[in-house]
């Protein structure tokens, strides 16, 4: 048995791995463990891109479609002395857009800007610049004219400005159909419904003629107009037929 042993013992000493074959073998076990560790660390990679990219895409959808709701306009305000400009204003109460219809329109805002604060501040500005109160004399007219939804909110607080007051300005409010029908003449709406207004009383008036007009001058003549028919109304009446002769500061296209 001893014998045997010695044999057996001998054959496993033998059995040796070379040095070379040791390195190869460590070299090759550290190979698969980096590589399996690159493959992990890709697959985290990706699912972490995916992430951003998905974290990307949510705040690009939400800012996209915050700006849409931010940029959209829901109410607009004429404003009509000899300069026209109408301002857009979105569900923020915020003017988004402001745009001249004739050149006194388009020279003001070149000087003053009225985008990305509230309505109400916008009108205060225009009132308080010194380069828009040129057009504010005791020969002009203030109109201010409103296109909204909620219409009778928004001219109950235009109206609260002091000075708006000051200047004796009027308001009124209308609607979407007239707005379009301004543009399609590129004037005003608020200088539109003015014309319109007018040509109830002098059917020879034309667009192309309160395209000249200053708001002063059409208003002048709807109050001469009012005047004339109330006299005839006197005439052919007498002291029944006379109506209360001030004129509204509120109306309707």
């Amino acid at each position: 048995m001893s014998g045997a042993q010695n044999v057996i013992q001998k054959s496993m000493e033998e059995i040796r791995a070379s040095e070379e074959m040791k390195q190869n073998t460590l070299r090759y076990l550290e190979a698969q463990r980096t590589r399996q560790s690159r493959r992990f660390f890709q697959r985290r990679q990706y699912a972490a891109l995916r992430y951003a990219v998905a974290v990307v895409c949510v705040f690009f959808l939400a800012g996209v479609g915050g700006y849409s709701v931010y940029s959209r306009p829901v109410s607009y305000i004429s404003i009509d002395v000899n300069p026209s400009i109408e301002l857009e204003i979105n569900r923020f109460d915020k003017v988004v857009s402001a745009k001249g219809y004739n050149a006194d329109g388009q020279d003001i805002l070149q000087h003053v800007p009225l985008k990305n604060i509230s309505y109400l501040q916008a009108i205060d500005r225009l009132l308080q610049d010194a380069y828009y109160s040129r057009y504010l004399n005791r020969d002009s007219q203030l109109v201010l004219t409103v296109v909204s939804d909620r219409s009778d909110a928004m001219l109950e607080q235009i109206q609260a400005n002091d000075r708006f007051q000051a200047y004796g300005a009027v308001t009124y409010s209308s609607d979407t159909a007239c707005m379009n029908e301004a543009h399609q003449h590129e004037m005003s709406f608020g200088k539109y419904r003015a014309y319109l207004e007018l040509s109830q009383y002098d059917d020879s008036i034309t667009v192309e003629d309160c395209h000249g007009m200053t708001m002063g001058e059409i208003q002048n003549r709807i109050r001469s107009c009012q005047g004339h028919n109330r006299g005839n109304a006197e005439g052919k009446n007498g002291p029944k037929g006379h109506q209360n002769g001030h004129s509204q500061s509120h109306g309707h296209h």
